[in-house]
């Protein structure tokens, strides 16, 4: 049924006294900008929120009430969180006994918990002074985190400032304070087909498109402190100590992008059909197969340097080779299987004697994960011919100079939708992981040994012709000797799109309003990479 049915058919129902009462026009001052597309909600302060929701008087000043919140689209700009409160009449019988409700949205911080929060929150605010009030919800995050609103020394102790929204949790504690309230938690079984809890959930879930929406923004932020701790306007609600760690992870991934060997990052034509999951980059750099007799713990080892070398495009190419030996690679020098081309990073993979085989090879690689997607959609018995159809759809099975997300997966850096088309046929997110590492380390395994080994072979020769062994390699390099004229990394044209804001703010700012969750992927990666930004390779781009 819709709320639209619901609301008729309970207030038919209701006595004259005791209805289901839409959401009063209520005044206002200002607006929030939100999605054109979608109503403007009214933006209210604490007070404000009391004041638009009236409930019915209850002579013995017990409060009964079911809260709920929801979260849709989180990580994307529409992201939004919804919350609301039934207040329920006790032995009115079923249908009287709805008195009143009210709904409405929250920004920032986005999660579900927050949302439950908030509808406690909202329900307090509406409370009369000096009564009990019973909250029953289906979050035992919300029952926690009231419990701890309850001890004198909560906003005063550093635990606090390690509790999610500890902002949103100091007003809630404030306003139980100011109005001298009993608050009598209650934990209600989520997805029990339990009416009340069912129908504060339909609240919920329609707020984030109502226009009766009431929006939580100017909350009275200095009810318990003298400062109040923001970036860029956003209230800070996390962790500081993790806020800060965050912060200076971000200038790391900022350099990390910044250097020329990852500048194809922004160079992707089309950002929304291969968005880099950095998360399961680091999950597919740092898998190591196991080995037996046909694997053995040494081609384990290769295997495992060829995947970083192509991540961080150290592969020792004859360019390369000629910046750091100029001695032994002469200027002159060609790619030994077509010796019609300079031999740099990018002529990997568009040598004509190298293109047809890395075509054969990526096809491979679509065939197997469309394999995979098969098998997970036919043990699920459910449909996978959308899921297949993404990934087909996706720009990266064709490469050429200008198809940068071609190169992106070559690179190493996969893209989100590979987890999403597992985990949307109901696989765990670790197990999607690892089907997908699996077939990538498929795809390495395929380049060392069709590819790379047979490049390696030919220069072999060349080589041994010049007389250049292991030995003369290893030996040191003679001092005074000319650069090479090659510029490296010349196949990537210099970038033509600069972001007027600082890319530093936005990505912080985005994690606080959207909650995007590859924010954190980024994090972690990067504090597992960072110790690789020190190595030779980092100090020899630098050096070049």
């Amino acid at each position: 049924m819709s709320w639209a049915e619901i609301m008729d058919f309970v207030n038919s129902f209701c006595s004259p006294s005791v209805r289901l009462m839409p959401a009063a026009d209520i005044p206002h001052t200002s607006f929030d900008i939100v999605d054109k597309a979608l109503p403007t909600p009214h933006l209210l302060t604490a007070g404000d929120v009391a004041a638009s929701s009236s409930v019915v008087p209850s002579s013995d000043s017990q409060y009964i009430f079911y809260t709920d919140g929801s979260l849709i689209n989180l990580g994307t700009s529409d992201v939004s969180m919804g919350w609301s409160w039934v207040q329920i009449v006790k032995d009115s019988g079923f249908l009287n006994s709805i008195a009143t409700y009210n709904r409405g949205i929250i920004h920032d911080w986005p999660s579900s918990s927050r949302a439950e929060a908030a509808a406690i929150y909202a329900a307090l605010s509406a409370s009369p002074a000096n009564s009990v009030v019973h909250i029953y919800t289906d979050s035992q995050s919300s029952i926690e985190g009231l419990k701890h609103c309850f001890l004198s020394d909560y906003s005063n102790s550093r635990f606090y400032y390690k509790t999610t929204n500890f902002e949103l949790w100091a007003i809630i504690q404030q306003l139980i304070v100011d109005k001298q309230l009993s608050v009598l938690p209650h934990k209600v079984k989520v997805h029990s087909n339990f009416y009340w809890n069912d129908f504060a959930d339909s609240l919920a879930n329609t707020a984030h498109t109502s226009d009766d929406a009431i929006l939580i923004s100017r909350l009275d932020l200095a009810a318990v402190h003298d400062y109040i701790m923001s970036y860029d306007d956003v209230v800070c609600e996390s962790n500081p100590r993790h806020l800060f760690k965050q912060y200076h992870q971000m200038l790391y991934m900022k350099d990390l992008l910044a250097l020329s060997r990852f500048r194809f990052i922004s160079l992707l034509t089309d950002p929304s059909r291969y968005v880099v999951d950095w998360a399961l980059t680091w999950h597919t750099l740092m898998f190591q197969p196991k080995f037996d007799n046909s694997f053995t713990k040494e081609n384990v080892s290769r295997h495992h340097t060829l995947k970083f070398q192509l991540f961080l495009k150290n592969l020792p190419t004859l360019e390369s080779l000629k910046r750091t030996r100029p001695d032994l690679y002469v200027e002159i020098l060609t790619c030994r299987s077509c010796e019609d081309h300079l031999e740099d990073f990018m002529h990997l993979f568009l040598c004509k004697k190298c293109r047809v085989k890395l075509h054969q090879i990526l096809t491979s690689y679509l065939r197997h994960l469309i394999q995979k997607i098969k098998e997970v959609g036919d043990n699920a018995n459910c449909d996978y011919s959308s899921s297949i159809d993404r990934v087909t759809s996706l720009p990266c099975w064709t490469f050429s100079s200008n198809n940068w997300s071609s190169y992106s997966l070559v690179h190493g850096c996969l893209p989100t939708a590979f987890l999403e088309v597992f985990e949307n046929l109901g696989i765990s997110h670790l197990t999607a992981m690892n089907v997908v590492t699996a077939i990538y380390n498929n795809f390495i395994n395929k380049f060392r040994k069709r590819i790379w080994n047979l490049r390696s072979y030919y220069k072999g020769l060349w080589e041994h012709t010049m007389n250049i062994f292991l030995k003369l390699k290893h030996s040191s390099r003679p001092k005074g000797l000319p650069k090479s004229s090659y510029l490296p990394y010349s196949s990537l044209p210099p970038l033509t799109h600069v972001d007027s804001r600082d890319s530093r703010t936005d990505w912080l700012k985005n994690s606080m309003q959207y909650g995007l969750f590859w924010f954190n992927h980024i994090l972690g990666f990067m504090g597992r990479l960072t110790v690789l930004l020190n190595n030779r390779f980092c100090r020899m781009e630098c050096r070049f």
